[in-house]
């Protein structure tokens, strides 16, 4: 195991790639010597290293409670990934050292950050110290996520390879919410899908599609049957597929090693919208915990437990909004595990995207265009998506507010 006494000072902050990405055997090097480190702060970001629940002696901050930080002790930083980098570079998110998961180098020495290049890009930048696990299973991918090894100051040899991470079975209802999706998503479009069972099945709903190109913060094993299925586009242009981190098992994993239809790129290619909007078809969908009758998204915490993150939401569907015959999709279910609704009257957290910036919003029970509708129109809309036995009290909610706003 390494000593990082010789790389860790106290009060530093230690930032590392997320998702399949982790380099897991310096993250127990960490959490196994921070008693002895004196005061750290690691930048976690989704992450499912169970070790991470729990973390003894280390202070977890990150953009979001994602993975097995969500509803944990973890000091949430609310900002747009498309921000990231620059808080970063700035200082305002210190990172003092940062750990990367790379494959070997090549013949020119240099060794590719794999399947998380995303933010982790600008935290080797700016790192006081970089330590590298270097694993022959790392995929090798095309793109600009490229490290010289004269930038670490050490490195482990790991035989690991990237986090393997099954996506959840699809159900019944992720499957109508997918059915709904697909049917505003163009052939021809250019898609941003996360990971989960629902963007596997909007995914699986896409198959038939064709045309598509794929430009995500995020892709999942849904990437790999959606390109079998012959759905992405092919022959020349831009690369078929560009995503900041990846997230799955071996096959998605050996689908990206060497394929020179995907780029992993950093967030400052993927997210931001001037990057999108230039996108023609862009269809952003994204995924919510509540969305309100005004059309306002949560997609953070609710009653005071973080689930979420801002994350990539407002930049992709800022870009949607704005690209020639784009969409910008927010899709739910619309109830809990519980049965407890999750269209509402007024979010129980945080509005993670305003109403102005959402445009349709899909459940198992429908899909409403929010765009151009008043705030009555919005409401009456919204409530047609809520599942039928909540639909009364929302019922009686907007009259309530036509009510009030014909006395006002």
């Amino acid at each position: 195991m390494i000593d990082l006494r010789e790389f860790v000072r106290p009060g530093d902050t230690v930032a590392w790639g997320q998702a399949g990405g982790e380099p897991r055997a310096l993250i127990g090097a960490l959490l196994a010597q921070a008693p002895g480190l004196g005061v750290v702060t690691a930048f976690v970001g989704m992450t499912f290293d169970d070790r991470l629940a729990a973390a003894p002696g280390v202070t977890l901050r990150s953009y979001g409670a994602l993975g097995v930080l969500a509803g944990g002790p973890v000091q949430v930083l609310r900002c747009h990934m498309s921000s990231l980098p620059g808080l970063i570079r700035s200082g305002r998110q210190p990172v003092d050292v940062a750990f990367c998961q790379v494959s070997p180098a090549d013949v020119d020495g240099f060794h590719g950050l794999g399947v998380s290049v995303d933010y982790l890009m600008a935290a080797v930048g700016a790192a006081r110290v970089v330590l590298a696990e270097v694993d022959p299973r790392v995929p090798v991918t095309h793109g600009p996520g490229r490290v010289h090894g004269s930038v670490f100051a050490a490195t482990v040899a790991t035989d690991r390879g990237p986090t393997p991470v099954p996506d959840r079975p699809v159900g019944e209802i992720e499957a109508r919410i997918a059915a709904h999706v697909a049917a505003l998503v163009p052939d021809g479009a250019v898609l941003q899908l996360g990971v989960g069972g629902l963007a596997t099945a909007i995914a699986g709903a896409l198959r038939a599609h064709r045309g598509l190109r794929v430009h995500s913060g995020l892709v999942g094993d849904w990437l790999v049957d959606l390109d079998a299925s012959g759905a992405l586009v092919t022959g020349d242009g831009p690369p078929a597929v560009v995503a900041g981190t990846a997230l799955g098992t071996d096959r998605l994993y050996r689908y990206l090693d060497g394929n020179p239809r995907v780029e992993m790129r950093p967030v400052e290619q993927v997210h931001p919208a001037t990057v999108t909007a230039a996108l023609p078809r862009f269809a952003a969908v994204n995924q919510a915990l509540q969305v309100d009758l005004d059309g306002q998204v949560g997609a953070e915490s609710v009653a005071g437990r973080y689930l979420g993150a801002v994350g990539g939401q407002v930049d992709f569907l800022r870009g949607a909004a704005a690209s020639i015959g784009g969409v910008g999709i927010v899709a739910l279910p619309s109830v809990t595990t519980r049965g407890a609704s999750r269209i509402v009257e007024r979010l129980d957290g945080p509005v993670t995207t305003s109403a102005a910036d959402v445009g349709w919003v899909v459940t198992e029970h429908g899909a409403v265009d929010l765009r151009g509708l008043s705030r009555s129109e919005r409401a009456r809309a919204v409530r047609t998506v809520a599942d039928p036995s909540h639909r009364p009290r929302l019922g009686d909610v907007v009259s309530t507010r036509r009510l009030t706003s014909a006395i006002t």
